[in-house]
């Protein structure tokens, strides 16, 4: 039997249920064009199916090979013919090109209200002593160049339509950046890594950028199959929860990073402790954290981070007494 997975929800899911069904008037995508990087791919072309089901006004689907992206355009059509449907191949490092798409989307549709990010590459999983210096920034060239690429051509897209409207962007990432090293995968989560932390500070420069990190779990799939032979998988693909996640149910949650098989009606109930409050400096949950950090702004305690001790003017830097446990959660 497989150990337990730590969660932040007591319930946990790996099929969908009422509250991420996509055809729920709620998750509703009416009227919006969704555009879907790596929709060659498994994950892609699940969450291509899931959005379908929500009744886009357009869905676009970008990916490297163009038989497999047209495989994913005619499965898409199968099952939701009314749902207008257009690929385009394009490599995402080619930055010209993706930017030409982008225009071309945003011409013919009037902009793009949501990009679901699935595409990746899994660098080679050896240890780091053995990894090929000359071909190292080949992963990061995928999953950080091609990042930026992506984040800059919907933006500057939409920047040129009537209303410059705004972008809900979903970045799929691993849980592997919050977890402790597994051997072999430096190169791989340290990329994922970097595009996270590229993202977060794209959608501070960005206002109209709405971002959400999802680690969507696993499905089979290439690269999923690959990793399996050197790690244990946690957690079954939920494709469904992509939909839900760019729904105004879930606008709390920008971003955060959050699992696709975290049960959504325990998220929204707990949407105070994971927002935080805007007086104190590194509250709320489910983001990257420095445990401990701040204890003091301009030179003041924050409350409840100093034993009492230390609020009468004694100091306790070489006391033995124990310090209060924090009260955030990291993930």
């Amino acid at each position: 039997m497989p150990p337990p997975q730590p969660s932040y929800t007591k319930v946990t899911h790996n099929a969908t249920y009422p509250a991420i069904n996509p055809t729920s008037p709620a998750l509703s995508t009416a009227g919006k064009v969704v555009v879907i990087t790596g929709a060659s791919g498994g994950i892609g072309r699940a969450a291509a199916k899931s959005f379908a089901a929500s009744g886009p006004k357009a869905l676009v689907l970008l990916g490297r090979r163009p038989d497999a992206l047209a495989e994913t355009a005619d499965q898409v059509r199968a099952s939701h013919g009314d749902v207008l449907t257009q690929t385009h191949a394009v490599d995402l490092c080619d930055s010209p090109g993706v930017r030409a798409v982008m225009d071309a989307v945003a011409r013919e549709h009037g902009g793009v209200d949501v990009l679901v990010h699935c595409a990746g590459m899994l660098a080679p999983v050896e240890p780091l002593i053995t990894a090929d210096p000359a071909t190292f920034l080949d992963g990061y060239k995928t999953t950080v160049v091609g990042t930026l690429s992506v984040a800059q051509a919907v933006v500057l897209a939409n920047a040129n339509t009537n209303d410059a409207k705004d972008v809900t962007f979903v970045n799929l990432t691993t849980a592997g950046i919050l977890f402790p090293a597994f051997p072999g995968m430096g190169a791989y989560v340290s990329s994922k890594m970097a595009a996270v932390k590229l993202l977060q500070a794209f959608a501070v420069e960005n206002a109209n950028v709405r971002l959400h990190n999802v680690h969507p779990g696993f499905l089979p799939t290439a690269m999923s199959a690959q990793l399996a032979r050197t790690t244990k998988l946690p957690f079954e693909y939920d494709d469904n929860f992509l939909v839900w996640v760019v729904s105004p149910e879930a606008d709390f949650l920008r971003n955060k990073l959050v699992f696709a098989a975290w049960d959504v009606e325990e998220l929204k109930a707990r949407r105070t402790e994971i927002v935080g409050s805007s007086e104190r400096p590194g509250s709320g949950e489910l983001w990257f954290g420095f445990q401990g950090f701040p204890r003091y702004v301009g030179g003041n305690p924050l409350p409840g981070t100093l034993p009492p001790s230390v609020g009468n003017g004694v100091d306790s830097s070489h006391q033995s007494e124990e310090r209060p446990p924090s009260k955030r959660t990291h993930y």
